[in-house]
């Protein structure tokens, strides 16, 4: 695990406020600590109490300011009023996902569909809706969409999935020209498989954890660091030239991920 503080200053978002959906446990808790340990406030909000309240105290802990906010991502009423609640945030990260695992197409329902397309696609728009104009009326902000390496390089029986965060992706782009003269800028990371609990049964399987790492250049699947350091990095100054831009955080892997690495 990289600290972010090798990198960055215990101050670098000082005086900044950010609103993490998904932010109770995974990469989404992981990138709320990440941003309180470099100085900014942040909201985790989720469906999950008590992974955001051991989320939250685990920041105070460490001298960091959290609220955590229960909301049912999929209700449109609470979101909407989550982003009543958070308008004037500098940083907003769209990071909320639904447990799914892979589907063969012909397999998949009406509400698989309509699960991944309410938290992967509508979800995010109604708080960018909400906020960006905000934000730009405040002077700029930062807005980061959690997308998938699975837009690039898709893989079978994720359709539902895939297609949704290339939706996301497209209307981010979308956003970039839109809203870039009010100083709002948007990006996004698509991480490969990271190491979560999400996954942990999965990796249970050693021989499945070496197909997978023996397709990644770096040799090792992502830890939920990787993806937090790379969301810092976006928002902060930094990062004040780069909008509408997709950081793959995969280890290398899209490079050819499908073709198994040479032994050296």
């Amino acid at each position: 695990m990289t600290d972010p503080l090798t990198v960055f200053r215990s101050d670098t978002l000082a005086g900044k406020s950010a609103l993490v959906t998904g932010g109770s446990r995974g990469i989404g808790a992981e990138i709320a600590t990440t941003l309180a340990r470099l100085g900014a406030s942040v909201v985790l909000a989720a469906n999950d109490a008590d992974g955001l309240a051991a989320t939250a105290a685990a920041i105070k802990e460490a001298g960091g300011s959290a609220e955590a906010v229960y909301v049912d991502l999929r209700d449109r009423a609470a979101v909407d009023d989550l982003a009543r609640q958070c308008r004037d945030v500098d940083v907003l990260v769209n990071n909320a996902a639904p447990e799914q695992g892979p589907v063969p197409f012909q397999e998949t329902t009406d509400d698989t569909w309509d699960l991944l397309y309410d938290l992967n696609v509508w979800t995010p728009v109604r708080l960018m809706r909400a906020i960006g104009p905000r934000m730009g009326e405040r002077g700029g902000g930062s807005i980061i969409n959690v997308s998938s390496v699975s837009v690039s390089s898709p893989a079978p029986r994720i359709a539902p999935y895939a297609s949704s965060k290339a939706a996301l992706e497209v209307i981010m782009r979308v956003l970039v020209l839109e809203w870039g003269p009010l100083n709002v800028r948007l990006n996004a990371v698509a991480p490969s498989m990271t190491r979560t609990a999400r996954v942990a049964a999965l990796l249970a399987d050693p021989e499945f954890e070496a197909r997978v790492t023996g397709r990644i250049p770096l040799g090792r699947l992502a830890q939920v660091s990787d993806i937090a350091n790379a969301v810092a990095w976006l928002v902060s100054d930094a990062a004040s030239f780069v909008s509408g831009q997709v950081i793959v955080t995969d280890g290398g892997g899209s490079a050819g991920f499908f073709a198994p690495m040479p032994k050296v």
